[in-house]
Formats: C-alpha cells, sequence, structure tokens
C-alpha cells in the first residue's frame, strides 16, 4: 500500500516562526534598566527605530490609519494674523511676504509650492511617526530674508544635546557626515520629558502589540482560506487480492488504486461529484463546533488588539472607524477630548510657524508681528457650538446688565468668544 507521506499527500502544518519577532526587534531590548538609564547615544544608535516605525506605517493598516487620523486632526486649516502691539491689523502685503517664503520652503522639501498649511501635514507626520521634527533655517547672504529652510530626515540623522541646551544635529551623507548646531536649528521633540529629551513616537508602546495583531489577521487567512473548502481525511480500504495473485502483482494494483483515489479527489473541482465504492470514506477534519462561536472568538481577541493600539496612541476606536454601538454623547465626549489634545500638539507647529514669519517679517522691515490661528471648527458639530457661543452671549449681557462688568470687559469678552 502506498504511504501518503512518501507520495507527499500530507499537509504541512505552518508555523509562524518566533524569529519573526526576534528580527523585528532585534534593537529594542526591552528591558527596565534601559527604561532607567536612557542615554543620549540610544538615540544616535537607534536610527532603526525610525526605519522600524515608517515600515508599520506603510505595510500595516490601523497603524497607518492611526498615523493618517492624528496627523489630519493636527494639521487643521489656518491662516496668519497680523498685529502692531495689541491691534490686530489687515496685512496684505505681510501675506505676499509669507507666501512666498512657505511657497519656497514647501518647493524645497516636497516639490510643491503649497504654502504654510502645506508643510503642517509633513511636520505633524514627522512629529508623530519619528518622534521629532528638525531643521535649519539658510538665509540670504545680506541677511535680506530667509533663503530656505530644510527639515532633516530623521533616519539619516543622529541627535545631541549640550549641557546648555544647544541642539546638535549630523546627518550621514554618502560620503562624509555633516554636523549642524546653532541658532539657526530647531529641534521639538514630541513628548519630551527630562528622563528622554529626545522625544517619543506614537507608535513606541503599540509595536510588539501590532505584531500580535498582524498574527492574528495572518491566522485569520489561514483558517479562512479553506472556509469553502473544508479540509478532509481520506480512507482508502485496500483491495481484496484475488485468487492466484502474487503479492507483488496484488502490492502492485493496491498501490495504483490508491494513487488513483487520491488524484481523484486532489483533481475533484467544485461543480463535480466523487464516485468511488463503498471502501472509500471521507470525512471532515476542523472545530467540532460550526457555529458562529469560532467566528466570534476570534473576532473578539482581535479587537482586544485594536482596543491596545488604540489605546497606545491615545486614539478612540470609532475615530479610525471602528463602531462599537457607542452612543453619539459618548462618541461626542471623547471627540472633545481628543480635540483637547489636538489643539496642546498644534501649539508646537504654531510656534515654528509664528518662529519662520517673524524672522521673514522682521528682516523684510515689516513693522508688525505674524501669528497663526487653527481653525479647528467641525461641521458634524455646528448646531451644538452655536448653541454654546448663543448661551455665552447671554451670559456676556446679563453681566453687563447686572453692573458686574464694564463695557470694556464685556467687549473684551465678545471678542474672544468671536475669536
Amino acid at each position: 500500500m502506498g504511504d501518503m507521506h512518501g507520495q507527499g499527500y500530507m499537509p504541512r502544518v505552518g508555523s509562524f516562526g518566533r524569529k519573526s519577532v526576534s528580527g523585528l526587534h532585534s534593537g529594542l531590548k526591552y528591558s527596565t534598566t534601559r527604561d532607567i538609564a536612557f542615554q543620549s547615544s540610544d538615540f544616535r544608535q537607534s536610527n532603526f527605530r525610525v526605519r522600524l516605525y515608517r515600515f508599520m506605517a506603510d505595510s500595516i493598516p490601523l497603524v497607518h490609519s492611526v498615523l493618517w487620523t492624528w496627523t489630519r486632526l493636527a494639521a487643521a486649516s489656518g491662516s496668519f494674523k497680523f498685529f502692531r502691539g495689541d491691534e490686530q491689523i489687515p496685512g496684505s502685503s505681510a501675506d505676499d511676504i509669507l507666501e512666498r517664503l512657505f511657497g519656497n520652503i514647501t518647493q524645497v522639501n516636497f516639490g510643491s509650492r503649497s504654502g504654510a498649511e502645506g508643510i503642517l501635514v509633513p511636520f505633524f507626520n514627522s512629529l508623530f511617526q519619528d518622534g521629532a521634527v528638525a531643521g535649519k533655517i539658510d538665509f540670504n547672504d545680506d541677511f535680506s530674508g530667509i533663503k530656505q529652510v530644510r527639515l532633516f530626515d530623521l533616519s539619516r540623522c543622529s541627535i545631541s544635546l549640550s549641557a546648555s541646551g544647544e541642539v546638535s544635529i549630523t546627518e550621514s551623507g554618502n560620503v562624509t557626515d555633516r554636523t549642524f548646531k546653532g541658532r539657526d536649528v530647531f529641534y521639538y521633540a514630541h513628548n519630551a520629558d527630562i528622563a528622554n529629551p529626545y522625544g517619543r513616537p506614537i507608535l513606541q508602546p503599540v509595536s510588539f502589540v501590532s505584531y500580535i495583531e498582524q498574527q492574528l489577521v495572518d491566522d485569520m487567512q489561514r483558517a479562512m482560506h479553506n472556509s469553502g473548502y473544508h479540509r478532509l481525511h481520506v480512507r482508502i480500504s485496500p483491495p481484496d487480492k484475488r485468487d492466484g495473485e502474487t503479492d507483488d502483482s496484488y502490492v502492485q494494483r493496491a498501490n495504483s488504486y490508491f494513487d488513483d483515489t487520491v488524484s481523484m479527489i486532489r483533481d475533484i473541482k467544485t461543480e463535480d461529484n466523487p464516485v468511488t465504492w463503498d471502501d472509500v470514506a471521507i470525512e471532515y477534519i476542523g472545530p467540532k463546533n460550526q457555529g458562529s462561536s469560532r467566528t466570534n472568538n476570534w473576532y473578539l481577541t482581535h479587537r482586544s488588539m485594536v482596543e491596545e493600539i488604540c489605546s497606545g496612541t491615545n486614539l478612540a476606536p470609532f475615530l479610525l472607524g471602528y463602531a462599537y454601538n457607542t452612543t453619539t454623547n459618548w462618541a461626542q465626549f471623547k471627540y472633545d477630548l481628543i480635540m483637547r489634545q489636538v489643539r496642546s500638539v498644534q501649539h508646537a507647529a504654531r510656534q515654528f510657524l509664528n518662529q519662520l514669519a517673524n524672522i521673514e517679517l522682521a528682516l523684510r522691515g515689516a513693522k508688525l508681528t505674524a501669528e497663526w490661528r487653527f481653525d479647528n471648527r467641525f461641521s458634524a458639530l455646528a448646531k451644538e457650538q452655536t448653541q454654546i457661543r448663543k448661551d455665552e452671549t447671554s451670559r456676556i449681557i446679563d453681566l453687563y446688565n447686572a453692573g458686574l462688568i464694564d463695557r470694556e470687559a464685556a467687549s473684551a469678552m465678545a471678542e474672544e468668544l468671536l475669536s
């Protein structure tokens, strides 16, 4: 009788080797000692982290969605307001100066002249994905203005901070390395603190959880691949030996019958039916419970991994399109929480844009200052926001009519409400 192992009919059981984990995280070296004793050389020696997080963002849909959502929430539209002292003034000529400046910056770095708003998406994407934003300002030879602003690729750079807080950026080149430092170099780190002044990407807490989530997806693909054509166990009884048949002839005939039956089962099409003697038994191999519980168990396990990634990146699942029967009020409350975080992160971009704009205006001789204002209004909540402003306006009027505030204070409160 033929051997199914020998004929190659035995299905191979695939394994998701652990070397993928060690290969993916070979340099991360999670340990309590490393977390406590963070050295400045860790950032310079760990540029692979930047490449790892970029690979995750490019390859894992959930991680890509997290970065996309955070970046687009933070990179809201806006415009510059101009002031002379405390008085807001129109600045048509200043607008032209800044439009040329930021058009040149985006042209040099991104290949398109998209203005100040065009720099926000790359700024926040680098901040969230790489954990920092770094660049250098180049001035005209006669200091008549900013020549260009160059943003660094952190996967090719190492950062060091002096005792006085001066930033030094070393960029690895094809031939030699170049080091930049001085007041024309800027560096902003996301979630920096005393223990780690170099910043933390939002993907740092979820790298290992993302691997588990992707392993679950791979396991589901393997399990669902045969969901329409279940795995079968075919048992073939050997034919009876004929009278006068030699042993060699009988073994040859039995093996031939075995091979013909296996070939018939292997090559059978969806619309075909197997035709055999009653010496062939076909059984299904798989979980005994064929109800919906198996799918539900996978769904709940995968959902827990999704929630782990969302919580690690400070997002709610509904913001990524995962609907878990959330009520409207609860979703709005969580959205308000997210927008409070967005405004805190936008402060860094606002400082960045204000610094560049005011340097350029000063060098061009403009006697005014510029301030970038984000527009975080959300059309879906326009009705609620209108009601809030209406109630606040009524409160200001009531305070003025009661004599608790004077006209100037009421006007200032109303102006702040409308800004």
